[in-house]
């Protein structure tokens, strides 16, 4: 999921949390909680975050089961 793949991400960067927050406009708090896990971030927040690690946010459209 995109949570785990900016989480690792963020961890691989040499970016403190603070930096990557401040360079990204994300409130400080709001990325800590993130990385620890204690809640979600927006998709805005995520291009954000994106954006200032280099990544691009692709979109993807749910695989469907198919009947047999």
């Amino acid at each position: 999921m995109i949570d785990e793949q900016l989480r690792a991400a963020v961890a691989e960067s040499k970016l403190s949390a603070y930096a990557l927050a401040k360079e990204s406009g994300v409130d400080a708090a709001v990325l800590s909680r993130f990385l620890s896990g204690e809640r979600d971030i927006t998709l805005g927040t995520a291009a954000k975050l994106a954006h200032v690690l280099g990544l691009t946010l692709v979109a993807e459209s749910p695989k469907t089961k198919r009947r047999r």
